[in-house]
C-alpha cells in the first residue's frame, strides 16, 4: 500500500477501534487507557500477528502518531499546572524515593532471577543487564497518570500538582540514571557527561520558562488579541503549538523526553486568559492522537515470545509486583512524612506507579546496545503494560477518597459558625 494510502487506512482503523474500546471499557467503569492498551495487545504481534500472521500497522507511522498524541496530552496537562508549584522540595523528595527504591529492587531481582542464557545479550553482563532492568522501573508515565486525573477533573488539586511535579522531576532523574547505566556498558562511568546532562536539563527548564514567560507568552497573547480583532480566532493557538513543538524538539536534542518540553510549553499559559481556548483546541487534537499513543504501548508487546522461558515468566511476575510496590512505598512514604493526608499519600503512590514511554525507551536502549535479549525485552514491555493497567482502579479509588475528604472539609467549614 502506498505511503499516503497507508496513513489514511491505518488512521481509519486506529480511530474507529479506539472509540469502540472507549465505549466498551467505560461499561466496566475503567479509564479509557486500559481499553486502548488492551486493544494494542489484541492488534499487535501478541494476538493478531501470532495466531493469524497479520500485520496491520507500520511501526514508523504508529510511532509518529503516538508521539503527537503524547505531545498534545502533555501540553494539556501543562495548561492545568502552575509551573511555579512543580519544582518544590516536596516533589523532589517524592520523586527521589520513587527512583532509588525501584532501581535497587529491580537490580537485585534481575541479578538473581534472570538466567544469563535467557536475558543477557552479546554485549552485556549479568551486572549491566540488571542495571538496565532496574533503570526501566524508575520513570513514571506522566501521560498515564495525567489522563486519569483529567478524567476525574482533579488536575488542579494539590495532590495532582504533587503527582505531576514529582513525575516531571522523576523523568529527569531517570534519564540521569540511564546515562549512568549506558556508561557502564562501555566499561566506565563518565562523571563529566552526567554533570553535563544534569546541567543542560536544569538550564533548559530555567531558560525555557524565562523565555516563555517574558517573550513567547506576551507575543502569543498579542497575536491572539490582534487576530480576534481581524476575525482570526486561532492565530495565538497555532503559534502556541509551534512553540510546543519547538520546546519538544529542544528537549529531545539535549537528551530529555519531548513530553517534558510539551509540558513546559503548556504551563506557560496556565495562568493566562487564553487557557480555556487553548484547552479546547488542544483537546480536539488530543482526542485524535492521544489514544494512538496508548494503543502503541500494547502494539509493542509480544506475549508469545515473552512466554518462551519459565524462568522469565517467574521473573516477570516478581518484577510486576516489585514495580508496583516500590513506587507506592518509595513515593507514598515521603509524601506522608511531608504531612500529606493518608488518602493523598496513597494517591501519590498509586499515581506514580504507571510506567510508559521512558521505561520503554530505557528497555529499547538496552536491546539496541545488545545488553539484553529480545525475550527479556518482551517481558519488560509486558510488565510496563501491566503496571500501567493494574493500579488504575486503585488510583481512581484513592483519588475519590481525596475528593470526598475535600468535600467534607468544605462542608464543615461552611457549617462552622462565623
Amino acid at each position: 500500500m502506498a505511503g499516503t494510502e497507508a496513513i489514511f487506512f491505518q488512521l481509519t482503523i486506529l480511530l474507529v477501534l479506539a472509540t469502540l474500546s472507549h465505549f466498551t471499557i467505560k461499561r466496566f467503569h475503567q479509564p479509557t487507557i486500559v481499553g486502548e492498551i488492551a486493544l494494542g495487545i489484541l492488534l499487535g504481534p501478541s494476538i493478531l500477528g501470532f495466531y493469524f500472521g497479520v500485520v496491520l500497522f507500520d511501526t514508523t507511522l504508529v510511532t509518529t502518531f503516538a508521539s503527537l498524541g503524547a505531545i498534545f496530552l502533555l501540553f494539556l496537562i501543562g495548561l492545568e499546572s502552575d509551573f511555579r508549584l512543580i519544582y518544590t522540595r516536596k516533589n523532589v523528595l517524592v520523586a527521589s524515593g520513587g527512583v532509588v527504591l525501584p532501581l535497587v529492587v529491580g537490580f537485585v531481582a534481575a541479578y538473581f532471577l534472570v538466567p544469563a542464557v535467557d536475558g543477557v545479550g552479546d554485549n552485556g553482563t549479568q551486572f549491566t543487564m540488571a542495571l538496565f532492568v532496574g533503570a526501566t522501573l524508575t520513570a513514571t508515565s506522566t501521560a498515564i497518570a495525567a489522563s486519569v486525573l483529567l478524567d476525574l477533573g482533579l488536575m488542579r488539586e494539590p495532590v495532582a500538582q504533587t503527582i505531576m511535579g514529582a513525575a516531571v522531576v522523576d523523568d529527569i532523574l531517570s534519564l540521569i540514571v540511564l546515562s549512568i547505566v549506558i556508561g557502564t556498558t562501555h566499561g566506565q562511568i563518565n562523571p563529566v557527561s552526567i554533570a553535563v546532562l544534569l546541567g543542560t536539563a536544569l538550564a533548559f527548564l530555567a531558560v525555557g520558562m524565562a523565555v516563555g514567560l517574558y517573550f513567547f507568552r506576551k507575543v502569543i497573547v498579542r497575536i491572539q488579541v490582534e487576530g480576534m480583532r481581524l476575525g482570526l480566532k486561532h492565530g495565538g493557538f497555532i503559534i502556541a503549538m509551534a512553540v510546543t513543538f519547538l520546546y519538544a524538539f529542544v528537549a529531545e536534542v539535549i537528551g530529555l523526553s519531548a513530553v517534558v518540553g510539551a509540558f513546559l510549553a503548556g504551563s506557560l499559559f496556565s495562568t493566562t486568559p487564553l487557557r480555556d481556548d487553548f484547552t479546547e483546541g488542544a483537546g480536539y487534537l488530543g482526542a485524535v492522537f492521544t489514544p494512538i499513543f496508548f494503543i502503541s504501548l500494547g502494539l509493542q508487546a509480544n506475549l508469545p515470545l515473552a512466554g518462551g522461558s519459565s524462568a522469565l515468566l517467574i521473573f516477570g511476575g516478581v518484577l510486576t509486583v516489585a514495580a508496583i510496590l516500590t513506587k507506592v512505598v518509595g513515593c507514598g512514604i515521603p509524601a506522608r512524612l511531608l504531612r500529606m493526608t493518608r488518602h493523598e499519600s496513597e494517591s501519590v503512590g498509586w499515581g506514580m506507579t504507571p510506567r510508559g514511554e521512558v521505561g520503554l525507551i530505557v528497555a529499547l536502549s538496552a536491546l539496541t546496545a545488545g545488553v539484553i535479549q529480545e525475550s527479556l525485552f518482551s517481558i519488560i514491555v509486558v510488565v510496563m503494560i501491566f503496571v500501567s493497567i493494574l493500579p488504575a482502579p486503585l488510583f481512581k479509588r484513592s483519588l475519590a477518597a481525596v475528593d470526598a475528604d475535600r468535600r467534607r472539609a468544605k462542608e464543615a467549614s461552611s457549617a462552622a459558625p462565623p
